[in-house]
């Protein structure tokens, strides 16, 4: 798939337009850039530790306004899974207050007894009586979720654990592996697909994890791009089934390419 037919990027957040706090320098040349282009931009992250409303906050603290329905998180997803199939369902949430907040807001029975559902997210404020009641929880028959399988967030002082290494945990005292609503999931890809209102053909993702983002497209049969300015290597593509359509050092050099191809 060539970049000329991609008439809307799906960007990735943490490792791809900013690492922690600190947007990349060349990330609003390439939004002026995709706008010129007539490129539809939308974001879509993993991280689960905050909610919408905190990201597009932070876009607008760095200068980049999003409208609210263009920003896409995994929170959205599993929201959307639990309210289809779990209405009746008593919900304990190892997560931070942002997600907490979500599902209050969302209608979801979020408790933390007897509960049939648990959902890990990527809690940066755990604490061992999260894991113990979750464990038990799953223990006696809980469904066990996680809404993003990411091991590793990257940071601006390296990479801290992330929900998936959460999830770890309970599988190693529970033996019970969790289901994941984030990327690379068809859950994720049919909320995107549904939200943007753009087919495979037209819409490309683009992000920094090979094993979330590039698996996302590979998986699920639509365009990724990788860009090597956050977790993942040259050497993690070789070493994955999942590969992506097309490499770059970041999105400088794609913004690059689209003034080549639309003369600009």
């Amino acid at each position: 798939m060539a970049l000329k037919d991609i008439k809307c990027f799906v960007l990735d957040m943490d490792g791809t337009i900013y690492l922690g706090n600190q947007l990349f320098d060349y990330t609003k040349e390439f939004l002026a850039t995709a706008q010129q282009c007539g490129i539809d931009i939308w974001y879509y992250t993993n991280n689960s530790s905050k909610n919408a409303k905190f990201y597009i906050n932070k876009l607008k603290k760095m200068g980049i306004v999003c409208e609210e329905r263009k920003m896409l998180i995994s929170n959205q997803v599993i929201i959307k899974h639990l309210l289809e199939h779990h209405q009746e369902s008593r919900v304990y949430v190892v997560g931070t207050q942002y997600l907490i907040d979500d599902f209050k807001e969302a209608g979801i029975n979020v408790a933390d007894t007897d509960c049939d559902v648990v959902v890990m997210g990527f809690d940066t404020t755990l604490t061992y009586e999260k894991l113990v009641k979750a464990c038990d929880f799953v223990r006696y028959g809980a469904t066990l979720y996680g809404v993003n399988m990411d091991y590793n967030c990257p940071t601006e002082t390296g990479f801290i654990p992330d929900c998936g290494s959460i999830c770890q945990l309970v599988y190693a005292s529970t033996g019970v592996s969790a289901e994941f609503f984030g990327k690379p999931s068809k859950h994720t890809a049919d909320f995107i697909f549904e939200k943007t209102g753009y087919d495979k053909k037209s819409l490309a993702i683009i992000g920094d994890r090979v094993y979330t983002d590039i698996a996302l497209g590979a998986y699920n049969g639509f365009t990724s791009i990788l860009v090597l300015s956050g977790e993942s290597s040259l050497e993690d593509v070789k070493n994955s089934d999942a590969k992506p359509d097309l490499i770059y050092a970041s999105l400088k050099e794609i913004s690059a390419d689209l003034k080549k191809i639309y003369k600009l």
